[in-house]
């Protein structure tokens, strides 16, 4: 009788900060990956936006799918949830497998912490020799690019794997594995999107590691991208597309093959992008609109000289105030990304980026995300240079400078309103002065307030006093901005619990 297929689960694990309403990509390419090898493969994300998981419900779902190998993404906010779900699932006799971001910049720590081998780098072309190895099929040492612990207890390197040199041969994602349902309401026509055309990334901005997918650009075929995009329509009638890549158009050529075949096949649909200040210009701008690109994600940082130089951003604060309103002007809506609180900026080089902000709020809209306040992540120049003055090394493993999403009876309601995405400030790695907070404070005020300048109900009128009167009665009394502030806290949470999962 033939032997039974190998069946791994891919594990995303829980975050208190993550919410997602598509399935991971990475997940769903190793996905890919493992069944065109012969496996059987479950995806299983605890951030679903309509399923979100804890640790104990993981584990109670692994009881029933009993896999072979599970293999878990780790990214470094996640870290410590995904240790506690590691330790909790070595009972089930199943192999542990970690990869993603943080076990490619420390592929030992996984091994501490409960996982058989550690995945460096993409995962495609490493995953299924990796799986076989660990159910014992081939040798550890003859997989390239995997880092475990010999049985005498000492840790071994394997050699690294070259990348994938033709994004082109790489299978499509295992959408089929995803239960839509579990990120996005019943009634949506079409499958949440996600498509990447690029990996890899030259630049050295001083707050990123970039080791995942290497220093050097690799794109996928124009004709590659658009075949995709046609057969997502056609398999789960999608008609918006969102591109993942860091900077889809910095081969200019590549971006105008794919925007002409969109335009001229009349195919009607839309679709975001994220690119760079420097990467875009009018002729280029006009050919995405005309092809359907509705919106452009740039990561602005900073507005201020010193900063953007010292970050290593290839823009200026001159560029960005030409290519953003040019952006609007051809019908595409900017989006803005922009880093507060570096070690060095003080109130009055926030000063700068703000002014900068209130220049673009007419046309475009900001994101004010987790990392809209400056996260040391590990093997970025910043961590590296700051880690001993501010006493954060290893940060992501510890309490004390970790972050969560904001927690009603922590703290004021305007700070739960306006960082709902994660209280950074809490983790104060840079040990911001006061002034410092209240400026980030103001911009992260200004955000909101320039876009609740596009809705039309009648809340944005009453947001922004009710979040003032939060701030002002907190500064003055905690304990009385709690009391007046109660009831409307309570509502927020029971309105978030009501959502239907």
């Amino acid at each position: 009788m033939a032997a039974r297929p190998t069946r791994t689960l891919l594990i995303y694990p829980p975050s208190r900060t993550q919410c997602h309403f598509s399935c991971p990509q990475g997940m769903q390419m190793l996905a890919a990956v493992l069944e065109r090898s012969g496996g059987e493969v479950q995806l299983l994300d605890a951030n679903a936006a309509r399923r979100k998981l804890t640790v104990s419900a993981i584990v109670r779902e692994v009881e029933k799918i009993r896999p072979d190998v599970i293999g878990m993404t780790l990214l470094t906010p996640l870290v410590r949830e995904a240790y506690r779900l590691a330790s909790a699932l070595r009972a089930s006799g199943a192999k542990l497998l970690a990869g993603g971001p943080h076990a490619t910049l420390l592929p030992e720590e996984p091994l501490e912490y409960g996982f058989d081998a550690t995945v460096i780098g993409e995962g495609e072309p490493t995953v299924a020799e990796a799986v076989r190895a660990l159910q014992g099929e081939i040798p550890l040492d003859a997989v390239q690019g995997l880092v475990y612990r010999t049985p005498e207890g000492t840790i071994r390197h394997n050699p690294p794997r070259p990348l994938v040199a033709d994004l082109d041969t790489l299978p499509l994602p295992a959408r089929h594995l995803v239960e839509p349902t579990h990120f996005g309401p019943p009634d949506n026509p079409g499958l949440y999107a996600t498509i990447f055309t690029s990996r890899g990334c030259p630049a050295r901005c001083a707050y990123c590691a970039g080791g995942l997918f290497g220093k050097k650009f690799r794109f996928r075929s124009a004709d590659g991208v658009v075949d995709e995009m046609i057969a997502l329509n056609r398999q789960y009638r999608t008609r918006h597309f969102y591109f993942v890549d860091d900077a889809m158009s910095m081969d200019r050529d590549r971006m105008r093959r794919i925007c002409n075949r969109l335009r001229d096949e009349r195919l009607g649909f839309t679709w975001n992008m994220m690119t760079r200040v420097d990467a875009v210009d009018e002729e280029l701008l006009q050919l995405a609109a005309a092809a359907g690109c509705v919106q452009i994600d740039y990561g602005v940082e900073s507005g201020h000289p010193e900063t953007l130089k010292r970050i290593h951003k290839p823009h200026t604060a001159e560029m960005v105030r030409r290519i953003i309103p040019l952006t609007a002007r051809c019908g595409i809506q900017p989006v803005a990304f922009f880093i507060l609180g570096f070690p060095w900026e003080d109130a009055s080089a926030l000063d700068v980026t703000r002014k900068l902000m209130e220049d673009l709020a007419p046309c475009v809209r900001f994101e004010p995300a987790i990392a809209s306040i400056l996260i040391p992540f590990p093997g970025t120049e910043i961590y590296e240079r700051y880690r001993d003055e501010y006493g954060f090394t290893d940060w992501w493993l510890g309490e004390e400078r970790n972050y969560d999403a904001p927690r009603t009876d922590r703290h004021p309601f305007y700070q739960f309103y306006m960082y709902r995405k994660g209280a950074v400030l809490d983790a104060d790695f840079f040990r911001y002065s006061p002034e410092v907070k209240t400026k980030i404070d103001e911009i992260f005020r200004l955000m909101l307030a320039s876009n609740l300048r596009r809705r039309k109900n009648l809340a944005k009128y009453l947001l922004l006093p009710v979040l003032d009167l939060s701030r002002k009665l907190s500064a003055l009394s905690p304990p009385l901005e709690r009391a007046v502030f109660k009831l409307p806290l309570l509502l927020r949470r029971l309105r978030q619990k009501a959502r239907p999962v």
